[in-house]
């Protein structure tokens, strides 16, 4: 029986229908037909939703105003799925012949894949995709100020956030206990902090400008890439044709931080639309609270633009934008000693970056797609941190074709396809140490996924790329899941990651806000190889009437080889290649309730056996605690008008790099303390605006002294990167948020 689609002609629309159906019903072997309509949770249409048969290559695409007609399945039950790019696909099971059908997509924030996922409160956890993903939507970022990506996972217990030094304000993520290098960090599929931008590439991104982030653990997908050790984060930017007409926000502290953020978006007709946003922050009031002659933290001052052009037609999808940022950061000493210089910090950076990304559909193959993803990036870095310097250069360009279809029935999916990823980098080191290199990396992959009624599912992966310089290399990867109920999920997966290190730029707090030499032992670093094995459990119940959620996670992360960073020596900081073991064994249990329909809490604890050979000797990672807790609370009066969110976190004790050659009033001790911090904030919305307040850092904790020799910044003593506890005190911030929807 011929497939029938109804085109956007809305004059010949009753016509065209009434012709059809005759037509079917003057068929001997005619079979009725469904008529359906699709809208979102606003009541609006969704045009172009793909409708198919499940394990049926019979389908329909429905029009410009959402409306579609489908043959009847030949035997029933039969499963309908309806879906589009942007939403949760939904599946009905239709017992009996229905007349006309309303299927309702609600949006997803999240991956360009159809995903149903459970939602708790702003975070999702999916429980049909047998990789492990955890979704932060907008409404979670917003519990906190969430000035830039990486103050955004502060109520988050999988990704923790520290400051690299005491004086430059550079932060780093980490997950499963190992730094963010490991862990693949993209927008929207496209690279986002890799080379350059690895010291400062998350505060490039305002909060406000992400509609979700979403966390996966462990291996992760062949189609992004090899460079996955620990996990991938990926963030969906605001879209043009679903963003706010206009969004404002403002924000500022009692440390002095003013940030800007404005967006806005327009609809220019069905098919096109576009999206502009804007941010600027400063911060120019120096502060020294704890009367050691160096700036708190730094003056800063950014400048942000992003915009994006996109089309969505039937047939193909199209995206085009960029990135540009500013950034000019100064810190270190207040005023100078009197026989030596100013210890002065200053970091420049410029960052240009074009990106486009093309869709081809197949409407009468609604499972049949081919994705084109590109960017080019140029990142310009110009540092100086007291005698030290370090400038460098990097273009990279990246392209990624994916080809997707199904095998025999929608049960069986496949994605392939090939990539390219070019870095050529140009560095100097103290003016006078000039080096760079250039990477390119052509590869090809294929993913198998197999999903059995919500069930069993499975991807199997592999890809194979190549080196300039290292040559030939396999990247493996697979995930199982198995769901015990509709709202549980098991979960096992294995993988293999690669990466070449830049390892003065992804160290810059050891290796240059300190006195210590930087040595390189191996003059050849080799790339960095690891193997990541992973299981865990979610499951959501109800007892006592009361909503609850459970996850429990472990995930093992084997070096085969690592490029050590070595600074047990107080003198210097040593990269070498891993001769002896390095692994780490992460645990995490996650605990969530709605208490009332008002009042939800979660709980996490979580455990970190991290181990690396330094020079012959099985030690510790330094710097990081093996237990830590997170609480959160979050309270939400009627019509959304008040919320009160207060998160809690204690750290315990971790261990510190040996300073005993030291001077001996040098000299700290080998272990941190155990620490709590508390944030909270407060929002009161309005009908086009809510204000919001809040405090970091409630206790007023800070690790005394973390700046060693911060009398004498220019000595053999001085080092400012042994931290482990906050660097600033208590700080108190406003601000507002308003829409035009």
């Amino acid at each position: 029986m011929p497939e029938i689609i109804i085109k956007n002609f809305k004059q010949m629309k009753t016509i065209i229908l009434t012709l059809t159906f005759l037509l079917l019903m003057l068929s001997v072997n005619a079979q009725k037909s469904i008529k359906g309509s699709v809208i979102d949770t606003n009541k609006e249409s969704v045009p172009l939703a793909n409708v198919y048969w499940k394990n049926t290559t019979i389908g329909v695409v429905a029009d410009a105003n959402g409306n579609f007609v489908i043959i009847e399945p030949t035997t029933y039950p039969a499963t309908l799925i309806v879906s589009f790019v942007g939403y949760q696909s939904d599946t009905i099971t239709l017992n009996a012949f229905q007349n006309k059908i309303k299927v309702e997509l609600q949006s997803v924030v999240g991956l360009d894949e159809f995903q149903v996922i459970e939602r708790q409160s702003g975070t999702f956890i999916n429980t049909i995709d047998p990789i492990h993903v955890e979704t932060l939507t907008s409404n979670e970022l917003a519990k906190a100020a969430c000035c830039n990506i990486s103050e955004s996972f502060e109520t988050n217990a999988s990704v923790d956030v520290n400051f690299t030094d005491a004086v430059s304000g550079a932060k780093k993520i980490q997950m499963l206990g190992l730094d963010g290098i490991y862990t693949q960090i993209q927008y929207e599929n496209l690279p986002l902090v890799r080379g350059l931008s690895a010291a400062y590439g998350l505060t490039f991104v305002p909060g406000t400008q992400a509609s979700s982030i979403q966390i996966k653990k462990g291996a992760g997908s062949v189609i992004n890439g090899y460079e996955s050790i620990t996990g991938q984060i990926n963030i969906e930017l605001q879209k043009p044709d679903k963003a706010d007409k206009l969004y404002l926000n403002l924000y500022g502290n009692i440390m002095s931080r003013g940030e800007i953020n404005l967006q806005a978006a327009q609809k220019l007709n069905n098919k096109w639309s576009t999206l502009t946003m804007l941010h600027t922050s400063t911060q120019q009031i120096s502060h020294d609270n704890n009367n050691d002659n160096f700036h708190d933290h730094p003056i800063r001052t950014q400048y942000n633009v992003f915009n994006r052009w996109k089309y969505r037609g039937k047939k193909r999808m199209f995206q085009a934008g960029f990135r540009a940022v500013f950034d000019d950061l100064s810190a270190g000493q207040i005023k100078a000693n009197e026989q030596e210089p100013l210890y002065y910090i200053g970091v420049k950076t410029k960052q240009f970056e074009v990106f486009t990304k093309n869709g081809f559909l197949f409407p009468k193959k609604p499972y049949k797609s081919i994705g084109i993803i590109n960017s080019f990036r140029f990142h310009d870095h110009q540092s100086k941190y007291g005698q030290k310097s370090y400038n460098a250069q990097q273009y990279s360009g990246y392209m990624n074709v994916i080809y997707q279809t199904i095998l025999n029935s929608t049960d069986h999916k496949i994605k392939m396809g090939g990539s390219f990823v070019y870095d050529n980098y140009d560095k100097n080191l103290n003016k006078s140490y000039k080096f760079g290199k250039v990477e390119m990396v052509p590869g090809a992959f294929v993913e198998y996924a197999y999903n059995n009624e919500k069930k069993t599912a499975l991807v199997l992966g592999l890809r194979g790329d190549h080196h300039n310089t290292f040559g030939a290399f396999i990247t493996p990867r697979a995930h199982y899941k198995y769901s015990f109920t509709d709202r549980s999920a098991f979960r096992l997966s294995a993988g293999r990651g690669f990466r070449t290190a830049n390892p003065i730029i992804e160290n810059s707090g050891a290796a240059m806000a300190s006195a210590r030499n930087i040595v390189f032992n191996d003059t050849d670093l080799l790339p960095e190889i690891a193997w990541n094995y992973g299981t865990s459990i979610t499951h959501k119940f109800e007892l006592a009437q009361k909503e609850m959620g459970i996850s429990l996670d472990y995930y093992y992360t084997d070096f085969t080889n690592k490029v050590v960073v070595d600074y047990e020596n107080p003198r210097e900081i040593s990269f070498y290649n891993l001769d002896g073991k390095s692994f780490s064994h992460s645990l995490q249990v996650e605990y969530n309730i709605e208490i009332t329909k008002a009042l939800e809490l979660k709980a996490a604890y979580k455990w970190y056996n991290i181990k690396t050979t330094y020079s012959g000797e099985l030690k510790d990672k330094p710097l990081t605690p093996k237990n830590r807790v997170l609480v959160n609370l979050g309270y939400i009066t009627n019509f959304d008008k008040w919320k009160f969110d207060l998160t809690g976190h204690w750290y315990d004790v971790s261990r510190i790099p040996s300073t005993t050659s030291n001077s001996p009033e040098y000299v700290i001790d080998a272990k941190s303390l155990p620490f709590y911090t508390l944030n909270g904030q407060v929002t009161r919305a309005f009908k086009k605006f809510e204000v919001y307040a809040g405090v970091e850092n409630i206790l007023n904790y800070k690790q005394e002294n973390p700046i060693i020799s911060a009398n004498n910044p220019n000595g053999s003593n001085f080092d400012a990167s042994l931290i482990w506890g906050p660097v600033m005190g208590r700080n108190i911030y406003f601000g507002l948020r308003y829409k035009i929807k």
